[in-house]
């Protein structure tokens, strides 16, 4: 039997929403999780051929807050304001993504699951992180906004005592996007791009008593926490 083309894809829809469905194939193993290949996820799954990039992807669409329950980018006992702060900045990153549509408007989704966007695990980590689950709950629809626009909120591992400010990074400028001191991270190197909130920092403030909404303001200046959405399944 040989191989046919099609310009078409294949989409799993579940008979029941948010449904589990394992990828038998596909394997995210990292050797300290050895355990854990990563190969369940909630919803709808799209398997798609992208020929200018000559790839193909495996797509995972679902609601938001149910993508925020399988994001990696934190442990399931780090502080839960730090673990507030994080989500509530990542549901914005998110959010804007989808807003837009630019950075992967060629590619047939929205964010990318690996850390050039946001480590997206699926449901195995939404199933051994329930703080991080709760976190989600916790800040449900609240998404970062400057004048009433959705936030651009870039975030990173650790600074060296200070954030960058987007100018000092990238092209242009934003407003709430200025250098900040980070007093915890001082004497440390740098991790990444240096914009918006250093989680280490973050993690320290959190673990010195600062609440999750001022460990935003902090990072991100002048900005507001606005309730987007009320359904915890959106």
């Amino acid at each position: 039997m040989g191989l046919e083309q099609s310009n078409t894809y294949l989409r799993f829809v579940p008979d029941e929403e948010n449904a589990v469905c394992t990828i038998e194939n596909f394997d995210r193993t990292v050797t300290r999780n050895s355990n854990y290949p990563d190969n369940q996820f909630r919803n709808i799954l799209e398997l798609r051929y992208n020929a200018p990039h000559d790839r193909t992807w495996v797509i995972n669409e679902l609601a938001m807050e149910v993508y925020l329950r399988g994001l990696g980018e934190t442990s399931n006992i780090s502080h839960g304001d730090f673990q507030r702060a994080l989500i509530t900045v990542a549901r914005t990153y998110a959010y804007s993504m989808w807003q837009h549509k630019r950075k992967h408007a060629d590619e047939y989704y929205d964010i990318s699951s690996y850390a050039d966007d946001q480590v997206y695990k699926g449901y195995g980590q939404e199933a051994r992180s329930p703080n991080l689950v709760a976190a989600v709950k916790d800040t449900a629809g609240v998404i970062v906004t400057y004048e009433n626009e959705t936030a651009i909120t870039p975030y990173f591992s650790r600074s060296d005592g200070r954030t960058r400010s987007w100018s000092e990074v990238w092209y242009g400028d934003v407003p709430y996007l200025q250098g900040v001191s980070a007093p915890c991270d001082k004497g440390k190197t740098l991790w990444g791009h240096g914009v918006g909130m250093s989680a280490s920092e973050a993690l320290c403030q959190a673990n010195n008593g600062k609440n999750w909404k001022d460990i935003i303001k902090y990072f991100y200046v002048g900005v507001d926490l606005t309730k987007r959405w009320n359904d915890e399944s959106s």
